[in-house]
């Protein structure tokens, strides 16, 4: 991957990385990251009984609930997976000088806490929209003329 444009494409379960040749250009599909767990519902991903706890007054017992649900677990693991991948591919690529999110608002935030550093100085816009099923032709409608 030559291209110094880079926009990230991504939800909870699938994060697409395209490049573009020129500010004007047209995407590339440059890789795909897939994570199957986050299409699972929650008893499929923690398929243990929650612990039981006493309550603080009296003598009854209830389950423990979760402190984060499953679901929001995984989409941060995938989010950490994304941005180490991120990283990788800059470090081997020699870097990029432009980055465009596009991301399922609710996952946006965890793609954003994972970027480190040096990415996070390459995002020029974030895009709060799951776009992650179209095509490369209707995401570019999405972007800025210039990238």
């Amino acid at each position: 991957m030559s291209s110094k444009i880079w926009v990230l494409v991504a939800s909870s379960a699938r994060a697409i990385l395209f490049s573009a040749e020129d500010r004007g250009g047209s995407l590339h599909n440059e890789e795909r990251w897939e994570d199957a767990m986050a299409r699972l519902h929650d008893q499929d991903i923690n398929t243990d009984r929650p612990g039981r706890s006493f309550d603080s007054h009296g003598e009854g017992r209830h389950a423990m609930e979760p402190r984060v649900d499953p679901k929001t677990e995984e989409a941060e693991h995938f989010a950490r997976f994304v941005g180490e991948h991120l990283r990788e591919t800059m470090q081997a690529q020699g870097g990029c000088e432009r980055l465009h999110l596009i991301a399922a608002p609710e996952f946006l935030g965890h793609l954003r806490n994972c970027l480190d550093h040096h990415l996070q100085t390459k995002i020029v816009s974030e895009i709060p929209k799951d776009l992650v099923m179209l095509d490369s032709e209707d995401i570019r409608k999405h972007l800025p003329d210039f990238l």
